[in-house]
């Protein structure tokens, strides 16, 4: 059979990997976005200046993502790169008006943003851990009660279980996995 056309299978299949590789980016920088703008806001202090810094900081990413190793965190990853935006969008601001953060203050904030940020995304990782060992009907509970757009009430009509219901075994749910965490995080601790 033949194709009714000539195309290179080299040009489609690099065609290919490249969606795929701004895909993944797209994914992982829209789980981090939020994150990275606070850690920007908390250098720069100014929301319209942290957006810009923030724009910046993710055209550096797209053009290094390259080098990002993947199976490490993506989140800390940006975070370094948009604090070292940042801390250059302060210098240059600190130059042009005469008054800013000294560089020895925005590393000590940047230290405990960072230090926040890992303990963040360690608590994640482990209510995570703790979500997957609930059942199968547990873990559709808790999905269904916070799917986006849709309120307790009209999960609670939807079926037909009295909201008082819902609020009590929502809360059961969220003090196991509270416990859960702090027991896991502890022996985390523990073992370092």
């Amino acid at each position: 059979m033949s194709v009714p056309f000539d195309f290179d299978t080299e040009d489609f299949s690099t065609d290919c990997d490249e969606s795929s590789r701004e895909a993944r980016f797209l994914s992982a920088w829209s789980e981090v976005y939020r994150n990275v703008l606070a850690c920007v806001l908390s250098v720069v202090g100014n929301r319209q200046d942290a957006e810009d810094v923030v724009q910046q900081a993710c055209a550096v990413l797209w053009e290094k993502y390259d080098e990002f190793e993947e199976g490490t965190s993506f989140n800390k990853w940006a975070a370094t790169v948009a604090f070292k935006t940042a801390k250059a969008f302060v210098r240059n601001k600190r130059r042009h008006t005469g008054f800013g953060l000294s560089d020895r203050v925005l590393s000590k904030v940047i230290k405990v943003r960072v230090a926040g940020n890992e303990l963040f995304e360690l608590r994640r990782e482990t209510l995570r851990e703790c979500i997957s060992r609930l059942s199968l009907s547990e873990q559709r509970f808790l999905l269904d009660c916070y799917r986006p757009r849709r309120s307790l009430v009209k999960f609670a009509r939807s079926t037909k279980i009295p909201i008082g219901t819902i609020y009590t075994r929502l809360k059961r749910l969220r003090q196991r996995l509270t416990n859960c965490v702090h027991l896991r995080m502890k022996q985390q601790d523990e073992f370092l």
